[in-house]
């Protein structure tokens, strides 16, 4: 379904992504690399040209890729930097492309900022299309061009947050907040996340997944009137069309995925911001069984972990306080009140 279209009101001001009519896809057709069998295979070597491999999609828009700087031998300017995104992408995630490929997960680049010197973009791993094979993962990147090579920063390392502070690809004020935000050596997280829950504040949703993902770090909620709102103001940035991120001000940041009438964001929004529709939207794989946001918590605090999603078991969101039980199973409490998968929960704010 096609993004609202970019607005402003009094002193929101939302940053639309540059138009995508234009845009260029490569998904390369060569056989790269043979399945290992191993499902925890080390990084591919930086020689080989990682942009070439059959589960690495390029996504660049004709005038990024235009702006991107000449490369020696003839290989495509956005190919030299998918092999940087990449190679450090799968460097973080800890696994290789074989093994990736092995699941029917792929790596996508998305670059959609340049100034020639410098890009900025989204890199994703996707989750296969099974009801087990848990949560995509992504991360901006922010990269610089330096005597022939792309360095890459990851989001939520101290690189991402030392390229993006000189960076002229972003606002500001945006970008003061991003990459102080996401900085581990100038974060702190505490069981006081101090993010409410993705719908208004002052409403209700049925909580019809308790805790579940990989670490437990996603809880998933349907009903009501059915819209996901952002649940702490911050930056917010589309991942791929159907899953939002926030960055907020805390040391957190918040997911929302599988949305639908889905709103393009890139800049900052205040705290119940309108994103979407609860959906089936499944723009970086998994599965669905019913339309509902899944919504998750990432945080920036652990420089070994910075940027990945973090357990909510503990921790309080929208003024309860969150027990992972079995997988979608759990519950949360306030007080005396407990809320259970398949019951109502209210929105407390923060």
């Amino acid at each position: 379904m096609s993004p609202h279209s970019p607005n402003t009101t009094g002193n929101r001001s939302f940053i639309p992504h540059r138009a995508r009519s234009t845009a260029l896809t490569l998904t390369a057709a060569t056989a790269l690399l043979a399945s290992t069998g191993i499902a925890q295979a080390s990084p591919v070597a930086a020689s080989v040209d990682l942009a070439e491999a059959p589960n690495v999609e390029i996504t660049a828009d004709q005038e990024v890729a235009s702006e991107l700087p000449s490369t020696v031998g003839g290989a495509a300017s956005e190919d030299l930097l998918t092999d940087a995104v990449v190679e450090d992408t799968l460097a973080e995630y800890g696994t290789g492309l074989p093994a990736l490929d092995e699941e029917d997960r792929e790596v996508r680049v998305d670059i959609r900022e340049t100034d020639g010197e410098a890009a900025f973009g989204v890199a994703i791993v996707t989750a296969a299309t099974d009801s087990e094979a848990g949560d995509p993962q992504a991360w901006l990147f922010t990269s610089e061009y330096d005597t022939g090579e792309w360095l890459v920063g990851l989001e939520g390392t101290p690189e991402f947050s030392d390229m993006l502070a000189d960076s002229e690809l972003m606002d500001a004020e945006q970008r003061e907040t991003v990459s102080t935000t996401t900085d581990p050596d100038r974060v702190s997280s505490s069981q006081y996340t101090g993010v409410g829950l993705p719908f208004r504040i002052g409403t209700s949703m049925i909580m019809t997944g308790g805790p579940h993902g990989g670490v437990g770090q996603s809880v998933d909620f349907a009903g009501g009137n059915g819209t996901a709102h952002a649940s702490r103001g911050g930056y917010a940035y589309s991942l791929c069309n159907g899953w939002t991120r926030v960055i907020h001000d805390n040391g957190y940041s918040t997911d929302y995925y599988h949305l639908e009438d889905y709103q393009w964001l890139e800049g900052n929004v205040p705290t119940g911001h309108y994103l979407g529709t609860q959906g089936n939207s499944l723009c970086a794989g998994g599965s669905t069984t019913g339309a509902h946001i899944h919504y998750s918590l990432r945080a920036y605090s652990d420089p070994n972990a910075a940027g990945w999603f973090v357990p909510v078991n503990g921790k309080t969101l929208g003024g309860w306080t969150f027990v992972e039980g079995a997988s979608y199973g759990g519950y949360a409490y306030r007080g005396n009140a407990t809320v259970y998968p398949g019951q109502w929960m209210y929105n407390h704010g923060f």
